[in-house]
């Protein structure tokens, strides 16, 4: 199966859409009402989904792929034209992509258009529902379990990189689940490419499929890091004459010998307004922030090279190898040294 295939398979009305054009009668309920349900505050129906279910529901309708499926944590899926969906929540991470048409959804109350182009990711527990799709509007879902999108994701990201932790904390590190991201990724025909590739992939499974399926997934999220960061470096500058990224990169390439004063006078804040905005900004103080980059890069350097642990130390910006111990035994739960053997 090649891409233009791909695309000729998209738009071919599968069973279930079928059955929903056929339905005059209202929409089929059989499948939403596998889960548990409640009322919210406005005495509207909301159901909770599950991974486990989804998953079962998928290797049941596509037995032909059921082997590459049982036991995933990701799955692909086109969501069905015509088709009713009821406001749920779920306990895994939904990532949307509007591969055709126009896809309007309702979060948490508010409608969000989508256009062709544009990602949706929902964390855990967001209230939300796709409102009505016609014959071009193609919707791709890709649904993670939480381990998925922590481990086989993040780890291979550049986890020393704060504007990749600014993007990726609003899902994986807020303490209250009920966040989302929104990405145009219009102009993007790499990333056309490997979601195509992807999709030849899934409908043509083969030993080596669940491999090639997460190395697309680390190219797909990238590009969307890539997008994120693209988008809000040209959005205006607000009253403040700076904006959040512009400090984290700064940070980023200064963090072993930078201080807040510096920060300050490079983009003429106030030290003390500056302190706060970061914070609101990111949810972590300045410090917070120098001492995990700081962290990080040790982690990255006792892992893969033999300096020892005093010039790591210094190299980071710690002077002090007693301080830089007792933070990192802090972090980790364990030494520098300890870290190196249990990487090796």
């Amino acid at each position: 199966m090649d891409k233009a295939q791909i695309r000729e398979k998209l738009f071919t009305h599968t069973v279930t859409e079928k059955l929903y054009l056929q339905n005059t009668d209202g929409p089929p309920s059989d499948f939403f009402e596998n889960f548990d349900s409640y009322l919210n505050e406005d005495a509207d129906r909301v159901y909770r989904y599950t991974f486990e279910k989804i998953l079962k529901s998928a290797e049941e309708r596509q037995k032909e792929r059921a082997a590459f499926i049982e036991g995933s944590q990701l799955l692909l899926l086109k969501h069905a034209r015509f088709s009713y969906t009821p406001l749920h929540v779920h306990d895994f991470i939904e990532m949307n992509y509007v591969y055709s048409g126009n896809i309007d959804i309702i979060i948490d109350g508010t409608e969000i258009s989508l256009k062709e182009g544009d990602f949706c990711i929902l964390d855990t527990g967001v209230c939300h529902r796709i409102l009505d799709t016609g014959e071009n509007d193609i919707l791709i879902n890709f649904l993670m379990r939480k381990e998925y999108f922590s481990t086989h994701m993040l780890s291979r990201l550049a986890s020393n990189s704060i504007i990749t932790q600014f993007a990726v904390n609003a899902l994986s590190k807020t303490q209250k689940h009920d966040r989302y991201l929104l990405f145009n990724t219009t102009n993007s025909e790499f990333l056309i490419d490997a979601i195509e590739g992807m999709l030849v992939n899934y409908y043509e499974p083969s030993s080596y499929s669940k491999d090639v399926t997460d190395a697309y997934m680390i190219i797909l999220f990238s590009e969307l890091l890539k997008a994120f960061q693209q988008k809000q470096s040209s959005e205006h500058r607000k009253a403040d004459h700076s904006y959040i990224g512009d400090i984290l990169l700064f940070i980023e390439k200064n963090y072993q010998d930078c201080s807040l004063q510096q920060i300050a006078d490079t983009f003429k804040f106030n030290p003390s307004y500056l302190s706060r905005f970061i914070k609101s900004q990111t949810g972590k103080s300045y410090v917070a922030l120098v001492q995990e980059l700081r962290l990080n890069n040790a982690c990255i350097l006792l892992k893969n090279t033999d300096t020892p642990i005093e010039n790591i130390s210094e190299q980071i910006g710690y002077r002090n190898v007693t301080f830089f111990y007792q933070k990192f035994k802090q972090a980790y739960d364990m030494t520098p040294h300890e870290y190196r053997m249990s990487s090796n």
